[in-house]
C-alpha cells in the first residue's frame, strides 16, 4: 500500500461528459476538453441566433450551464459560462484522481454525502492569470493554466547559495521563497494558484492533497470504528492524527481566550481570526449585494441565496413535503419546513423529508 498522501495515478482516466444527455467518455484531458469545446460552441452559437431574433428580451437561460446537477447561469456574459464549463472539465479529472486515491485504500468506504452536489463548483469571476515574473498569461481553461505554471517551475534554473548549496527561486509576483528542487517548488506554487489534486467522486468536494481527501472520508466512519476520543468535548475520530488536529483547535481556543480577540469596529462582535472578522464585516455590515434577480428588485450577497430566490419565480412549486399521504408543496424551502413543523411534528410522527427535484432534506422532530 502506498504511503499516506502518495497515491500512484494511472494515465488512463474515465472522463465522462455530463453535458445534457451526452454519454461521451475518453481517457485523455486533451480529447475531453476538445469534446466539451464543441458543446460550448454549439450552445453559444444557438444562443447568439436567439439574441438576434429577440434582442430586447435576452433570457438568462442563454448563458446557462447544461452540465448535469449544476444549475449555473451567467448573468453577465458568455465568457463567464466558458470559464465555468472548462472548470467542469478540470473538476471531472480531479474526481477521477480522487476515485483512484480511494480505491488504493482498501479499508475505506465511499463518501456518504449527497451525490447530487457532485457538480457544484466555485464561481470563476475572472481569467486564470499567471503572475510569474514577466509572464501574465491569461487562461479560460484551468487545465491549461496549471500546466502552464508547472512548465515555469520545471524550467526554473538553480541559483547558487553559498559554496555548495543550490536552490530554485519562486518567480511568482511578490514571493521570495526558495526550494531545494523543482518538485518542492511545484507543490509551493499551488498556494499561489489554488490548484487542487483530488476531488471526492461522490460529493464533489476538492482538496489540496490526498491526505485531506482521505481525511474527508475517514471523518464519515461509523461511530463504532471511531476509537480515538477527545478529552475536552468527547468527540470521536477514526485516527489518532485526526484527533491531534482536532485537539489543536481546542488549544487555539484556549489561547484566544487569554488574549484580545479581533474586534469589529462597528459593533461589539469579537472574532478569533482576521478571516472570521472579514466574513462578519461582509455579511453583517456591508450593503453590497452584487447578485441581482432579473425578475424583480431582489438582490443578495451570494449566489446560493439568489438561486434559492429564483425558485420563488418558478411556475411549478420547487419543494414538496415527502410525508406519507401529504401533498403539500411550495416555491420556498422555508414554507415547506414550516408546514412540516406545524402539521406533522404536532402528531409526534418522527422524521419527515422535504424534496426538491429528486433531492431531499431530512427534518428531525
Amino acid at each position: 500500500m502506498p504511503p499516506p498522501g502518495k497515491v500512484p495515478r494511472k494515465e488512463n482516466l474515465g472522463l465522462q461528459c455530463e453535458w445534457g444527455s451526452c454519454s461521451f467518455v475518453c481517457s485523455a484531458m486533451e480529447e475531453f476538453c476538445e469534446h466539451v469545446t464543441q458543446h460550448l460552441q454549439k450552445h453559444l452559437h444557438s444562443s447568439g441566433e436567439e439574441e438576434e431574433e429577440e434582442e430586447e428580451d435576452l433570457l438568462e437561460e442563454e448563458f446557462s450551464c447544461l452540465w448535469q446537477e449544476c444549475g449555473f447561469c451567467s448573468l453577465d456574459s458568455s465568457a463567464d459560462l466558458v470559464r465555468h464549463v472548462y472548470f467542469h472539465c478540470y473538476h471531472t479529472k480531479l474526481k477521477q484522481w480522487g476515485l483512484q486515491a480511494l480505491q488504493s485504500q482498501a479499508d475505506l468506504s465511499p463518501c456518504i454525502l449527497d451525490f447530487h452536489s457532485r457538480n457544484i463548483i466555485p464561481d470563476i469571476p475572472d481569467h486564470f492569470l499567471c503572475l510569474w515574473e514577466h509572464c501574465e498569461s491569461a487562461f479560460d481553461n484551468p487545465e491549461w493554466f496549471y500546466r502552464h505554471v508547472e512548465a515555469h517551475s520545471l524550467c526554473c534554473e538553480y541559483k547558487a547559495v553559498g559554496k555548495d548549496n543550490h536552490v530554485v527561486l519562486c518567480g511568482w509576483k511578490g514571493c521570495t521563497c526558495t526550494f531545494k528542487d523543482h518538485c518542492k517548488l511545484r507543490e509551493h506554487l499551488r498556494s499561489h494558484t489554488q490548484e487542487k489534486v483530488a476531488a471526492c467522486p461522490t460529493c464533489g468536494g476538492m482538496f489540496a492533497n490526498n491526505t485531506k481527501f482521505l481525511d474527508h472520508i475517514r471523518r464519515q466512519t461509523s461511530l463504532d470504528q471511531q476509537r480515538f476520543q477527545c478529552s475536552h468535548c468527547s468527540k470521536r475520530f477514526a485516527t489518532e492524527r485526526l484527533l491531534r488536529d482536532h485537539m489543536r483547535n481546542h488549544d487555539h481556543s484556549l489561547l484566544c481566550s487569554s488574549v484580545n480577540h479581533y474586534k469589529c469596529p462597528l459593533c461589539d462582535m469579537t472574532c478569533p481570526l482576521p478571516s472570521s472578522l472579514r466574513n462578519h464585516m461582509r455579511f453583517r455590515h456591508s450593503e453590497d449585494r452584487p447578485f441581482k434577480c432579473d425578475c424583480c428588485d431582489y438582490s443578495c450577497k451570494n449566489l446560493i441565496d439568489l438561486r434559492k430566490h429564483l425558485d420563488t419565480h418558478s411556475k411549478e412549486p420547487a419543494y414538496r413535503c415527502d410525508f406519507e399521504t401529504c401533498t403539500f408543496s411550495a416555491r420556498a424551502l422555508c414554507s415547506v419546513k414550516s408546514h412540516y413543523r406545524k402539521v406533522h411534528e404536532v402528531s409526534g410522527a418522527g422524521v419527515g423529508r422535504v424534496s426538491r427535484g429528486g433531492r431531499g432534506w431530512g427534518l428531525k422532530s
